[in-house]
């Protein structure tokens, strides 16, 4: 039987001769109050137990959750900050690309400017060249024909002599 506070306070005894209250009846009373406190008790004392054991898990699973949490903001942030360094090498890479690239541009030019001026250097050595090398022939036909000239008037000067030979036999000496 399950004792309520209201079955306490409604409980009535029986008059014994005299007015009093039947002693049997007290005692068995007392005895299932007792054993409905001691019930009551246990189960207290179980559920609070139980209430403990539960506030722990809760108390565990919100320690777990906030490291979680933690790690998942942790893990957000390396996230951001991975990005943000390879977004910033990136640059750095891009960057560089562009340098050397200009780089090899004004290099590419410089190289075509200096092949430019060494080809003009070689037509104006070239143009020299022919110059010289038509002054030089110019020169030796002149000197060719000053030579043959003067091998022409040698000629003429030494004309052919004819002298008596001692055989008679008229030969010209040059």
């Amino acid at each position: 039987m399950e004792l309520t506070p209201l079955d306490i306070r409604n409980q009535a005894f029986s008059t014994k001769r005299f007015g009093g209250a039947n002693p049997e009846e007290v005692k068995a009373f007392l005895e299932t109050a007792a054993q409905a406190f001691e019930q009551m008790s246990r189960t207290r004392t179980n559920l609070t137990e139980r209430l403990k054991i539960a506030e722990e898990r809760v108390s565990y699973y919100k320690q777990v959750e906030k490291t979680i949490q933690d790690a998942v903001i942790t893990m957000q942030r390396t996230v951001d900050e991975v990005k943000h360094s390879a977004d910033k090498e990136a640059e750095l890479i891009v960057a560089e690309a562009k340098a050397r690239a200009v780089r090899e541009v004004e290099n590419t030019k410089r190289q075509a400017e200096d092949l430019r001026s060494e080809i003009e250097q070689l037509k104006q050595l070239r143009t020299n060249y022919f110059i010289r090398t038509r002054a030089l022939i110019r020169s030796q036909e002149e000197l060719l024909q000053a030579m043959e000239q003067d091998q022409r008037s040698l000629r003429e000067e030494i004309s052919p002599v004819k002298r008596p030979a001692s055989g008679g036999s008229g030969q010209v000496l040059a």
